[in-house]
C-alpha cells in the first residue's frame, strides 16, 4: 500500500500529503488510549511538529479519528482486521498489527518523511510500539511512555539492540489528569525535538573500526582508541554485556565498520557456560562473513556475569567469585569452558577470507584477575591459551605477550598489527 494513501490532517494547514516536514508517528490504540493519543497529536502541533497518529488497536471503537486506520494497519501486513480477528488469538493479532506499523513507518523513512515515533500503552501497548522501534535503525528517534517503565521490568525484550528511550508514565495511561498531562506534554516536546536533531548511523571519510569493552578491558580499549584517532580512525565500543554484542554484529554485517578489534570477547564465555549475558550463537560471525582483519585478545573471557550470590546457580559452586555490584557476581570460568572458547573462537576465525591475529596475554585476561585480584588464576587462563595455540588456523597470526591484559604494551601490539593488516 503507498505511503501516499495516507493523509495528514493538521488544523492550522489544512489536509495535505506528506510535505519536507518530518512526520511524528503515534502508535497508539485508539479504543483504549485513543484520548490520550489526541492530547498527544495536539501537544506535537503545538511544539510545531506534524504528528500522524496510527491506530493500533483492533477491539472497541476509536475514540478519536486516525490518520491511519487500523484497517490500513492490517493491509500494511499483507492480511485484513477480520482475518486476523477471526483468528482468535491475541499475540497473533499483535504480532500481525505490530508488523503492519513497522512497514508504514519503515516506508515513511525510506521516503525521507519520518522524524521519530512516540508511542504509549501498558503491557499490549509496550509490545507493539517497541516490536515496531526494534524494526528501525540506530538513531532514529524512538520514545516509549510505558506504565511499565520502571520497578523490576526486565527491558531487554522492548529495547533489544536500539535505542529505544522508555519513558515511565507514572500514573496509568486513563485520561489526561495532573499527572499524565505533564508527562505526555514532555514526550511530545521531547520527540518533537529529537525529530528535527537526529542524523542516521552513516560512514564518514575516516575509517571506522568496532571494538569490544567491558569494565575489565577499559584501559585496554581507551589506549587503542586513543592510538587509532591519533591515526585518523575512528573506534566505536561495544559494551560485551550481551546486546552490545549483538549490535555490534548487527552493524558490522550492516557494513559500517572496516575492521574489529575483539578484544573483548567475554560474551562467547556466557554462551559457553550458559550465563544471562549471552549474545548467542552468532557472536563473532559478522566479521568473518565480511572478510574483515581482525585483532582478538581474551579480555573477559575468565568470568561469567551472574547476578546476586543468592541467586547464583549450583553448578558454580567452589568457584571463584567477586560481587561487582549489588546485583552482580563474577564467577571465575573453569578451564573446560575456557578451552571450548578457545575452540569456538577458533572455528570463526578460521571461516574467514580477511586476515586475522590474537594477542594471548600470559598473566591475566582481565582487570579483575591480574595478580592479587579475586579473579586470579593463571591455570585456568592456561587453557585457553593452550586450546587456542592447538586449533588456531594457519591464517591467524598468533602473538603471546608476556603481560596483563591492561598493559599497554598489549594496546600497543593490538594497534600495530591492525594497522599492518589496513595497510
Amino acid at each position: 500500500m503507498p505511503i501516499g494513501d495516507f493523509a495528514v490532517s493538521d488544523q492550522s494547514q489544512g489536509s495535505q500529503i506528506f510535505e519536507t516536514n518530518r512526520l511524528v508517528v503515534i502508535l497508539s490504540s485508539l479504543d483504549t488510549k485513543g484520548h490520550e493519543a489526541n492530547f498527544l497529536r495536539e501537544r506535537i502541533r503545538a511544539e510545531g511538529g506534524r504528528p500522524l497518529l496510527v491506530d493500533t488497536g483492533t477491539l472497541g471503537q476509536p475514540a478519536t479519528p486516525a490518520d491511519v486506520t487500523r484497517q490500513q494497519v492490517a493491509e500494511a501486513a499483507g492480511s485484513s482486521l477480520e482475518t486476523i480477528l477471526a483468528s482468535g488469538d491475541k499475540s497473533y493479532v499483535l504480532e500481525v498489527m505490530a508488523d503492519g506499523a513497522a512497514h508504514i513507518v519503515r516506508e515513511l523513512l525510506a521516503k525521507g518523511h519520518l522524524g521519530g515515533v512516540l508511542s504509549i500503552g501498558g503491557g499490549r501497548g509496550t509490545a507493539l510500539g517497541t516490536r515496531v522501534m526494534q524494526a528501525l535503525p540506530v538513531g532514529l528517534p524512538k520514545l516509549m511512555v510505558s506504565t511499565l517503565a520502571s520497578g523490576s521490568t526486565p527491558f531487554g525484550p522492548y529495547v533489544g539492540t536500539r535505542d529505544v528511550t522508555m519513558m515511565p508514565a507514572v500514573a496509568d495511561i486513563l485520561g489526561v489528569n495532573a499527572v499524565t498531562r505533564p508527562v505526555l506534554s514532555n514526550a511530545a516536546a521531547a520527540i518533537v525535538a529529537m525529530s528535527r536533531a537526529w542524523q542516521p548511523v552513516q560512514r564518514g571519510q575516516r575509517p571506522i573500526l568496532a571494538a569490544s569493552m567491558l569494565g575489565a578491558s577499559t584501559p585496554l580499549v581507551e589506549r587503542i582508541h586513543s592510538l587509532m584517532d591519533a591515526a585518523g580512525c575512528e573506534v566505536v565500543a561495544f559494551h560485551a554485556v550481551g546486546t552490545g554484542g549483538r549490535a555490534m554484529e548487527e552493524l558490522i554485517d550492516a557494513g559500517l565498520f572496516d575492521a574489529v578489534f575483539d578484544v573483548t570477547p567475554a560474551e562467547l564465555t556466557a554462551w559457553v557456560a550458559g550465563g544471562p549475558h549471552s549474545a548467542g550463537p552468532q557472536r563473532m560471525w559478522a566479521a568473518s562473513r565480511r572478510g574483515l582483519p581482525q585483532v582478538i585478545a581474551p579480555g573477559g573471557l575468565d568470568f561469567i556475569i551472574e547476578g546476586p550470590p543468592e541467586s547464583l546457580p549450583e553448578r558454580y559452586a567452589g568457584r571463584q567469585t567477586m560481587r561487582h555490584a549489588p546485583t552482580l557476581t563474577l564467577v571465575r570460568a573453569s578451564a573446560d569452558e575456557l578451552a571450548e572458547v578457545a575452540q569456538r573462537i577458533a572455528e570463526r576465525l578460521a571461516a574467514s577470507n580477511g586476515p586475522a591475529a590474537a594477542i594471548l596475554t600470559r598473566r591475566s585476561f582481565s582487570a579483575f584477575a591480574a595478580a592479587g585480584q579475586p579473579l586470579h588464576n593463571p591455570d585456568m587462563d592456561r587453557a585457553f591459551i593452550e586450546a587456542l595455540k592447538a586449533c588456531v588456523p594457519p591464517n591467524v597470526r598468533l602473538i603471546e605477550l608476556d603481560a596483563d591484559l591492561n598493559d599497554p604494551l598489549v594496546a600497543d601490539t593490538a594497534v600495530r598489527l591492525m594497522q599492518e593488516m589496513l595497510a
